[in-house]
């Protein structure tokens, strides 16, 4: 039996929100939504090149996990009040490994 010695590398890759525009002319305001930008964070050339390189360096993805944050939203509408949370996605961790020479 060998014991094969490894060494570990983590990453971290954000993931992006889609932004509302409203309003018009002066009064324009960007606000982000719940909407990933799924198509940007799977097109972008240079995190492609990134991980097409990890994987020349011999370098294996052993798991992704979920970075989240909490998104509370709270109001008074009509004198009754509302409350809201959900858990959004602001990335991912990827654990890679490769053996030791």
């Amino acid at each position: 039996m060998s014991n094969q010695a490894f060494e570990y590398h983590t990453e971290f890759c954000p993931l992006l929100y889609r932004v509302q525009t409203k309003g018009f002319l002066l009064f324009k305001t960007e606000e982000p939504t719940t909407e990933p930008d799924i198509g940007a964070f799977l097109q972008d050339p240079e995190y492609k090149e990134r991980l097409a390189r990890l994987g020349r360096d011999g370098w294996e993805l052993v798991t992704v996990q979920t970075v989240v944050k909490g998104d509370i939203k709270v109001g008074n509408q009509n004198a009754q009040a509302w409350a809201y949370a959900i858990a959004l996605p602001t990335g991912y961790l990827m654990f890679f490994k490769r053996p030791v020479s």
